[in-house]
C-alpha cells in the first residue's frame, strides 16, 4: 500500500507506470481517515450447498483529505490464481472478526493445470485440510477442487465448532470461500467482479450482506488502471 497526499498525489497517480497489470486507486477527499477494503464476488460456483463468502481481500488505509488535497491509497495486483483451504470461526466479535484462516494453497491456472485433490490430514479438528497432489489438467476457464471422504461432514464440524472452507485466491490472498464437504466436486469461475468499501477491516474477513449493501463496483472493462473518489459524504465516485 502506498499513500500521499495533495498535489502529489494527483501527481503521482497521473504519473504512474503502464507496466502494473492491474490498479485501483482511492482518493480520499474525506476530512478523516480512512480505511478500504477491497474484494471480489465471482459469478458461479457449482458444487455447494450454501452460498460462497466473499473476504475481504485486500485493505489499505488514507490519511485525512479534502477535494482539493485528497490523500491516496493504492491496490495493485496480477490475476494469478490458487486454490486454498482452511477455516472461518462460527461466531465473530469486534476484536475478531469471522475471517478465513489458510491452511494450505496451491497455484492454478485456468485453461491447464486447474484441477486438484483436497484431503483431511490428521485427526479432526487438531488436524488441516490440504492438497495432497499438485494440480492437473481439467475443463478450460474453470478451477476445480475435488474434496474426498476424508473431509469432516457438516455435522461432525458443527458439533467442533469447527467450518472448512474451500476457495480460491489471487494474488497470494484468499478472496473467495465456501463450506468444504466430502466427496463434492467444486467449480469456481474465475470472472470477478471487484468492489471497494470502507469502514475497519482485516484481510480475510466475511464480508457479511449488511456490510456489502455499501459497496461500490470497480469496473475494469477494457482498462487495468482505475481510479475513485471517497468523498466528504462517504461515497464513492468515479476520479
Amino acid at each position: 500500500m502506498t499513500i500521499y497526499m495533495g498535489q502529489n498525489a494527483i501527481k503521482a497517480f497521473s504519473a504512474r507506470a503502464a507496466g502494473q497489470p492491474y490498479s485501483l486507486t482511492v482518493l480520499n477527499e474525506h476530512s478523516k481517515w480512512q480505511q478500504f477494503a477491497l474484494y471480489q464476488t465471482i459469478p458461479q460456483i457449482i458444487g455447494p450447498s450454501v452460498a460462497p463468502s466473499s473476504l475481504a481481500w485486500m485493505v489499505g488505509g488514507a490519511a485525512a483529505g479534502s477535494a482539493t488535497q485528497p490523500s491516496m491509497s493504492s491496490f495493485n495486483w496480477t490475476i494469478d490464481y490458487a486454490a486454498t483451504v482452511g477455516h472461518i470461526q462460527q461466531l465473530g466479535s469486534a476484536g475478531s472478526p469471522r475471517s478465513f484462516m489458510t491452511s494450505s494453497t496451491t497455484g492454478v491456472m485456468i485453461d491447464t493445470q486447474n484441477t486438484v485433490p483436497v484431503t483431511y490430514q490428521g485427526p479432526f479438528p487438531n488436524g488441516a485440510p490440504g492438497f495432497p497432489e499438485g494440480p492437473t489438467d481439467g475443463v478450460k476457464g474453470l478451477i476445480v477442487v475435488k474434496a474426498d471422504s476424508t473431509i469432516p461432514d457438516t455435522l461432525v464440524q458443527a458439533s467442533k465448532n469447527t467450518y472448512l472452507n474451500v476457495g480460491i485466491a489471487m494474488a497470494g490472498k484468499p478472496t473467495i470461500a465456501v463450506q468444504l464437504e466430502p466427496g463434492i466436486t467444486y467449480q469456481f469461475t474465475p470472472k470477478p467482479k471487484y468492489y471497494i468499501l470502507a469502514g475497519a477491516f482485516v484481510e480475510g474477513q466475511v464480508i457479511d450482506t449488511a456490510t456489502s449493501s455499501a459497496a461500490y463496483e470497480v469496473s475494469f472493462t477494457g482498462v487495468t488502471d482505475v481510479a475513485v473518489r471517497f468523498t466528504q459524504q462517504n461515497q464513492f465516485m468515479p476520479a
